[in-house]
């Protein structure tokens, strides 16, 4: 092979080299998306533990720190906005919503959404729910009636929401007590995360009676989303 032709075929695998990043690029990345830093909170800004640099305006709200855990400080009547980046955005492959929270009262944790798909965690009566809104039929996950503990206010507990394209778990302490199935993966853009009091009823939330816009009153020690 002469100089030449070496040389062109130098260019040729330089441009499936690019080329196939650029493929990369436009898939949508793994791992975790959002991991917010409760005890690094400066100038009012709370920092994302992750590669991602999302910043997080505090909005008025307070951290404190109690037995060691910095938490994010909830009254009643306040919420928090996270800014929305299309890193954010489920993409039908399994999401990961994981808040480990102490509440004082009932009320909604967070939830996602845009106006025609979403989630929810809330409290209500003390127990832990999550609604998941995907295509036109939505899901309500909450526990087996028969297990031990029916109040969750007043403890800290971990709760996580496993949404796959085809189904929707919930874990409390990493205990898995609920699953329902999904005829639409979640997948939607311009998702909103709102954490506390809500300005508009969640859409996970609209067809549930009896809910309002308030938020649970307490503390959130920690937020992640992931996506694998």
């Amino acid at each position: 092979m002469n100089y030449n032709s070496r040389k062109t075929a130098s260019i040729a695998i330089i441009f499936l080299a690019l080329a196939g990043t650029g493929l990369a690029e436009q898939r949508q990345p793994t791992g975790l998306m959002l991991n917010l830093d409760f005890q690094n909170v400066q100038k009012g800004i709370i920092p994302s533990k992750t590669l991602f640099p999302l910043h997080v305006p505090l909005a008025g709200l307070a951290t404190e720190t109690v037995n060691n855990r910095s938490m994010l400080g909830i009254q009643h009547g306040q919420g928090l906005d996270i800014p929305h980046s299309s890193l954010l955005d489920p993409d039908g492959s399994e999401w990961i919503v994981s808040t480990r929270i102490f509440a004082l009262t009932d009320g909604i944790v967070l939830s996602q959404g845009n106006e025609g798909t979403g989630y929810a965690i809330y409290l209500k009566d003390g127990e832990v729910y999550a609604s998941v809104k995907a295509g036109h039929s939505a899901v309500t996950l909450q526990r087996n009636p028969n297990t031990a503990i029916t109040d969750y206010r007043n403890k800290w507990v971990t709760v996580e929401l496993r949404i796959r394209p085809d189904s929707a778990t919930l874990l409390l302490n990493r205990t898995r007590i609920a699953l329902s199935q999904l005829s639409t993966p979640l997948a939607g853009e311009n998702m909103y995360i709102r954490i506390g009091q809500h300005r508009t009823l969640p859409v996970a939330l609209k067809f549930k009676p009896n809910i309002s816009l308030d938020g649970f009153t307490g503390g959130l020690n920690s937020l992640k989303i992931f996506r694998q």
